[in-house]
């Protein structure tokens, strides 16, 4: 539905140009630079993005959760996330979702170079990205969570699994799994369960 400014003219809401020509930009970068120079970039952007908001600070940390829930919180600012525990963190839709699916609608297939450039972040930086859309939304919120203090500590955040829209996944390693379903208080089990009506899983703790 379009809404009207204070001049009466019309805004449009939601425009699939903005999304598509977003993703032919993205690619147009990986061509002039490669997946190296693209990974670098995206990095650089989200992080930018989460210093550009402003530090926060919580006496305790169920008011910390209060504020995420309700959409206060920097890590919350571009997503709906849930608690299933004090420290699990889900996302039900991620929010590039619609611009991956106008971009295909129009456009076709995802290009392999936001595939190839997820690669290069998962062996060069660390696992959890399935795309270019997983390397902004996870470095965003890495750098959004050390914004954040919670009776003076800063906040910390690991990524758990991710799904995306046509079924791919990508789970934590092995070797760290057991470890951040201990942090995040939940069980194997219970984190099958969640990816099945979720597209992600995080974890939020302090040390």
């Amino acid at each position: 539905m379009n809404e009207k400014d204070e001049r009466g003219t019309t805004l449009i809401e939601d425009n699939p140009l903005v999304d598509v020509a977003a993703y032919l930009f993205l690619e147009d970068i990986a061509d002039k630079q490669g997946a190296a120079g693209m990974n670098t970039y995206l990095m650089s952007l989200a992080s930018s993005l989460a210093k550009s908001m402003p530090e926060e600070e919580y006496s305790t940390w169920e008011d910390f959760l209060e504020a995420l829930r309700k959409g206060e919180s920097i890590i919350s600012s571009f997503e709906v996330v849930k608690t299933r525990t004090e420290n699990c963190m889900i996302t039900q839709e991620c929010p590039f979702a619609r611009g991956w699916l106008e971009y295909t609608q129009r456009i076709g297939s995802f290009s392999n170079v936001h595939y190839d450039v997820a690669d290069y972040y998962n062996s060069n930086v660390k696992p959890g990205a399935i795309n270019t859309c997983c390397i902004i939304h996870q470095t965003f919120r890495s750098a959004a969570a050390e914004r954040i203090k919670v009776a003076g500590k800063t906040v910390k955040y690991a990524q758990i699994a991710a799904i995306w829209s046509d079924g791919v996944k990508r789970i934590a390693p092995d070797e760290w799994l057991p470890i951040l379903l201990d942090k995040a208080k939940i069980t194997k089990t219970e984190l099958n369960m969640i990816l099945r009506n979720n597209t992600d899983i995080f974890v939020l703790y302090l040390e």
